[in-house]
């Protein structure tokens, strides 16, 4: 169908582009907001877990419903995910040599 066709073999090979360049700034998007975010905090975690649900909800609602689907689904995927996040905080480690005080004799 391409061969018949060489107009429509351009706009696919554009979309391509198009679709990596997107995916590759959202995973850069994602690679960020991890990197940077506090494993221990829980507000860090739920924006985390916020931005990712909310990322995933989208691509999952856009894929079943089309445009109301993935509005729908970024808000549903973001409210699930921030809770998440905050809720799986884990503690903090203790760490002995923390509160290990040093004397010197001089």
């Amino acid at each position: 169908m391409l061969l018949l066709f060489p107009a429509l073999a351009l706009g696919f090979e554009q979309m391509r582009k198009h679709a990596t360049l997107a995916s590759l700034i959202g995973a850069g998007l994602v690679l960020t907001t991890t990197a940077f975010a506090d494993p221990y905090n829980p507000a860090d975690r739920a924006i985390g877990g916020g931005l990712l649900g909310a990322g995933t909800g989208a691509v999952i609602g856009a894929i079943a419903g089309g445009g109301h689907g993935a509005g729908i689904g970024a808000a549903v995927g973001g409210g699930v995910g921030a809770v998440m996040g905050a809720a799986t905080t884990p503690p903090r480690p203790y760490h002995r040599y923390y509160h290990h005080h040093v004397v010197r004799s001089y």
